[in-house]
């Protein structure tokens, strides 16, 4: 469903009750997150609680935004997100997070790291059982088996060029931590950045 800004309907109400938000969730729907999405694949399994499909002006800056109120997460993260906006696109949409977040509040990315995806590529590197791109053509470029646009990735990043453009859109200490999602590409292929709005902003 498309809400209407404010959040009406999604769990919110007058007083400003506090969310987590999962965006971009896909198929990984959450108990006790607001799950957010832009498209709802499997008519099989539960939608997102929240369906927005984010779009972005020539220059990068969002021209629909999320129709929910400033400062009403206590959470957000969003899993294999980053890498599926343009490089231009990406410092807006943390702006974004960064608006729906309370002070205090917690961002958390995982994606793909260009070192090791590379390193990965590289040395031919691949887990047992799984397909032989998982681990680096994959997180380059995207699964292309269901030939899915929303699935292409767009840009790579490593923990130190993403942490600048977190600092950029107003959060503090970003740091880095073993990954939780994606078992396949945990110790080898991800990363996990974790930081927080401040606390007087």
């Amino acid at each position: 469903m498309e809400a209407e800004r404010g959040g009406a309907g999604l769990g919110l109400d007058q007083e400003g009750d506090l969310v987590r938000i999962n965006f971009w969730c896909g198929g990984r729907i959450l108990d006790g997150w607001l799950n957010v999405d832009g498209a709802h694949r499997n008519k099989d399994v539960r939608g997102p609680d929240l369906l927005h499909a984010v779009q972005f002006a020539p220059d990068g800056s969002i021209v629909n935004p999320l129709p929910l109120p400033d400062g009403c997460a206590e959470e957000l993260q969003a899993i294999h997100a980053a890498e599926h906006v343009h490089q231009w696109e990406l410092p807006f949409l943390i702006a974004e997070w960064h608006r729906l977040l309370k002070p205090g509040g917690l961002l958390v990315l995982e994606l793909p790291d260009l070192h090791k995806f590379c390193h990965n590529i590289l040395q031919g590197k691949m887990v047992g059982g799984k397909h032989p791109d998982q681990l680096g053509m994959w997180a380059a470029w995207g699964d292309p088996r269901g030939k899915d646009p929303w699935m292409t990735h767009k840009w790579g990043y490593t923990f130190k060029t993403l942490a600048p453009i977190v600092m950029a859109a107003g959060f503090e200490k970003p740091n880095e931590h073993p990954t939780r999602y994606h078992p396949a590409g945990r110790e080898f292929r991800d990363l996990r950045l974790e930081a927080r709005k401040p606390a007087n902003g």
